[in-house]
């Protein structure tokens, strides 16, 4: 099952657009991506994994205005049993692709600038690794400085073996609400609006899930 989890004012029964912000911090991430997969900005899904969607978080303990805590308590998760999408391995994502990303931010890193931080990180970390473990690596414990290794200085080869695999997050450029084969949320209203726009009754489930 592949899931999305959104705010139920920005659900509809039909389907969606990635919401578009160029000024957004990791809008240079997100670019660097669209390169690979040919569109940005993108939707997001996790596959088998609810808890990377955002629906368990407990928007009560969050530092987050107000308006965005309903919102995030009025989510409603969505989950296809198929999904036609680009898959880009989430820990690489957060620790290289995003820190990269994010370490120049005036002016905003390129996709190309990406590809050179990619590089530099990656040798930066082996050579760590290296060091600190008199050259002998473990599988479990250097993952991405063992994968480097293999590959350098061939990024694209890395990306295409590592981080761009069929695992745990994939994004799509669209994605039809109305296919999902399970909806889910918290409360009788919240199922009476998802009703009321069109979605299947059999398909719409009242789950309280435990909140973080």
């Amino acid at each position: 099952m592949y899931y999305h989890c959104l705010p139920l004012k920005y659900v509809t029964h039909g389907t969606i657009l990635p919401h578009d912000d160029p000024g957004i911090d990791n809008r240079p991430a997100y670019e660097w991506l669209g390169t690979h997969c040919g569109y940005c900005p993108q939707i997001w899904l996790s596959r088998a994994n609810i808890d990377m969607t955002g629906y368990r978080n407990d928007a009560r303990n969050a530092p987050i205005s107000g308006s965005a805590r309903r919102a995030e308590k009025d989510s409603i998760l969505f989950g296809f049993s198929q999904i036609s999408g680009f898959p880009a391995e989430p820990e690489f994502w957060w620790w290289g692709v995003l820190n990269t990303a994010l370490a120049v931010t005036d002016p905003p890193m390129t996709p190309r600038d990406v590809d050179a931080g990619l590089v530099e990180y990656l040798d930066m970390s082996l050579a760590y690794d290296l060091a600190e473990n008199a050259g002998v690596l473990d599988q479990r414990a250097h993952r991405w400085s063992i994968a480097w290794q293999h590959e350098r200085p061939n990024l694209a080869v890395f990306l295409k073996k590592q981080v761009f695999i069929e695992r745990d997050q994939f994004v799509v450029p669209s994605l039809n609400l109305k296919t999902a084969h399970r909806v889910f949320c918290r409360n009788e209203r919240q199922k009476k609006v998802l009703r009321r726009m069109g979605f299947i009754e059999d398909r719409i489930e009242i789950r309280n899930m435990p909140r973080r």
